[in-house]
């Protein structure tokens, strides 16, 4: 297990309902999946979403769970309980975590297992600012999506976003980006870790080709080189990201998780901005991805514009979430 685990303080019964999500395309360019397995906690009438990704470090969910029983927590599984804590004090008091909050606006997380013609008439007809799609180990393969989307939409101006996960090398970065045309260069917003960080490197690139990137994995250690910090709040507290990081944006999208970990992303997304919190759009739509559920049917984002699901107070989704089957941990 590459994270830390600490030690819980007593802490009430914790119960647990496991679930998979299906994707009809695989989600990022470090992972073929498209099943995940995640499993959703409730303590003391509050619920959280402990959807680990192995590709990129975490325990698998039979780990994490096993600690969890042993009162050990993961970065994943700690967040878990703060949510639940979070969630469970809001039902409690009968009221949404989302009542006077404002979610921040989304750009349009892509899907390649969607009909392409039909995303971007949604993007053009729902006024979206932004896309983001995975990019690929083939890099001229998103060099060629990324020019026709930016053809389609570049009068209104939608900006385009692409995340490689850090499976280029830096020459390889550098031969995509040399081989946009430039109405794909001019739409570019962002490139989300193109290579592995490297802070000369990095700034290096963006000298040479004036293109903005953003960090995702390396965030800890960055210093120069990147427009934007990417943080999922169900893996970390973006306080520490944006203590770590005061002059920069912050990009907080979803962990690409259940429903219920979507909504808590935008609930602290919501409080970020509400707190004048330096935010870029965000990337907390992306109830999309999945095969629908009695959750995802829940949520539904116009425009980047997400809504949330009110239903028993907290984070929602109250009579769902009483009936599944629950199991003492």
């Amino acid at each position: 297990m590459t994270n830390e685990g600490r030690h819980l303080e007593m802490t009430p019964p914790i119960h647990v309902h496991e679930y998979l999500l299906r994707s009809g395309a695989a989600l990022n360019a470090a992972s073929v999946r498209r099943v995940f397995a995640g499993a959703l906690i409730r303590v003391n009438g509050g619920y959280g979403c402990v959807h680990p990704w192995p590709e990129f470090g975490d325990a698998p969910l039979e780990e994490q769970l096993g600690l969890l029983s042993e009162g050990i927590t993961t970065p994943v599984t700690a967040m878990a309980l703060r949510c639940a804590e979070i969630d469970g004090a809001a039902r409690r008091a009968g009221v949404s975590l989302f009542e006077g909050l404002e979610i921040p606006r989304s750009h349009y997380s892509w899907s390649f297992a969607a009909d392409t013609e039909a995303q971007i008439q949604r993007v053009l007809a729902e006024g979206w600012p932004a896309i983001k799609a995975k990019g690929f180990a083939d890099d001229a393969e998103t060099a060629r999506f990324l020019e026709a989307c930016a053809q389609r939409f570049e009068p209104q101006g939608v900006r385009l976003r692409v995340d490689f996960n850090g499976v280029l090398d830096r020459e390889a970065f550098e031969k995509f980006i040399e081989s946009l045309p430039p109405c794909a260069r001019e739409a570019l917003d962002f490139v989300e870790d193109p290579f592995p960080y490297d802070a000369a490197a990095w700034e290096a690139v963006q000298q040479r080709w004036g293109v903005k990137l953003a960090l995702d994995k390396g965030w800890k250690n960055g210093t120069q080189g990147f427009d934007a910090v990417v943080v999922k709040p169900a893996r970390r507290d973006w306080r520490t990201v944006a203590q770590t990081h005061p002059h920069h944006a912050l990009v907080l999208t979803s962990a690409m998780d259940h429903a219920l970990g979507q909504m808590f992303a935008a609930y602290e997304a919501a409080v970020a901005l509400s707190e004048g919190q330096l935010l870029d759009f965000c990337g907390l739509c992306t109830e999309h991805l999945f095969e629908k559920d009695a959750f995802f049917e829940r949520i539904t984002s116009h425009g980047g514009h997400l809504s949330a699901d009110r239903s028993g107070g907290g984070l929602g989704f109250g009579e769902v979430l009483e009936a599944l089957p629950w199991r003492p941990l």
